[in-house]
């Protein structure tokens, strides 16, 4: 009754009725569509009223793909928890950040571009950079620079397969026919670098992850030719409402990390 009630006040069927089966006409499609709209619109200022009344109090889920990013972002949770006190804050390791985030697992994400999805919004950061990281001992330690052959056959300490690091570096070894043998694969970079100090591995990491190391035990080796290098993004979901806590968590995280560019 309330449909056919819809109907007479808006002058247009809205369903074609043969027998059992019953097809949505084009006025009930563009209905539909209008009304996806208002209840977006209508769930958003929901949100903005219940942040308003709440003080902005409850917890924003960060999820982070590349582990090792987590130190330097430390001084700007800290500023940021000064400034939203009310608001915690859950850091959540994870290689695949993006399927988290439409499932609403996370609130936003940290990764490295790996295509346009126009369910998200894509905040390019800086670019990554990766070089070789060899104890001061190696036989590259003297090296100004290497090509990417020469490490065809060379141990490696390395985070695992899943992590989108690891992935760009493989492919680049993959495309080119060379194997990337692993002795050590770990989330852990300390351990990582444990090894390389040991001699027992070397290691291909971010450019600014090599810029904070101790370089009384650790030497950083420019590769030329097929680079591995990655488009550092900050992804959300086109369709959530972003709360002014959430705009400045992400004004922040764009500010670090596209400030300390490799």
């Amino acid at each position: 009754m309330q449909i056919k009630a819809l109907e007479e006040e808006l002058g247009m069927t809205l369903f074609d009725r043969a027998g059992k089966k019953i097809k949505m006409t084009d006025a009930g499609k563009l209905l539909l569509q209008h009304s996806a709209h208002a209840l977006k619109d209508l769930q958003q200022a929901k949100a903005s009223i219940e942040e308003l009344r709440t003080e902005q109090r409850g917890s924003l889920r960060i999820g982070i793909a590349l582990p090792e990013l987590e130190e330097s972002l430390q001084e700007m949770f800290a500023h940021f928890h000064r400034s939203f006190p009310k608001i915690s804050l859950h850091i959540c390791p994870s290689f695949d950040v993006t399927e988290q985030l439409l499932d609403n697992r996370v609130d936003v994400g940290i990764t490295l571009h790996s295509g346009t999805d126009e369910r998200l919004v894509q905040l390019p950061l800086r670019t990554e950079n990766y070089c070789l990281i060899v104890p001061v001992n190696h036989a590259f330690s003297n090296r100004s620079s290497l090509m990417l052959d020469e490490l065809r056959h060379v141990p490696w300490a390395m985070q695992p397969e899943c992590h989108p690091g690891r992935k760009l570096i493989e492919k680049c070894f993959r495309d080119r026919g060379y194997p990337f043998a692993t002795v050590l694969e770990t989330n852990s970079i300390p351990s990582i670098l444990r090894w390389v100090q040991e001699g027992l591995a070397v290691t291909l990491q971010t450019k600014s992850l090599a810029a904070e190391l101790d370089r009384s035990h650790f030497c950083t080796v420019p590769i030329l030719r097929g680079v591995p290098q990655g488009q550092l993004e900050l992804i959300y979901r086109s369709d959530r409402y972003q709360g002014e806590a959430v705009k400045r968590l992400i004004e922040q995280i764009q500010a670090v990390l596209t400030e300390c560019s490799n």
